[in-house]
């Protein structure tokens, strides 16, 4: 998971400076010792989380191709709901993603 997590982190920096985003992940967005599952394709980030070690509430994010940065919906940790972020919702497609928690 730390692998998936460090990639996320370094691709949303990768972003940031590739498309030259004005709004990238939030700070909490780079978490540690969680137990997250990811799942996405070329539109959609996904998320769910059955232990968090900073926060009781996870929520999806993700980059997209325009520079647009979308949110999903936030989740109590351990409900067995998925978070999705869609970047259809802003007419383009996913460049990176990953985890949100408080």
């Amino acid at each position: 998971m730390r692998t998936l997590r460090t990639w996320a982190a370094t691709a949303v920096a990768a972003a940031s400076l590739t498309l030259g985003l004005a709004a990238a992940a939030p700070a909490s967005a780079t978490t540690t010792n969680n137990a997250c599952s990811y799942w996405n394709d070329s539109n959609t980030q996904g998320v769910y989380c059955d232990e968090l070690t900073n926060g009781n509430y996870f929520q999806a994010y993700a980059v997209c191709n325009n520079g647009t940065v979308v949110y999903g919906v936030w989740h109590s940790v351990g409900s067995k709901i998925w978070s999705y972020a869609f970047c259809t919702s802003v007419g383009s497609s996913r460049y990176s993603g990953g985890v949100i928690t408080q």
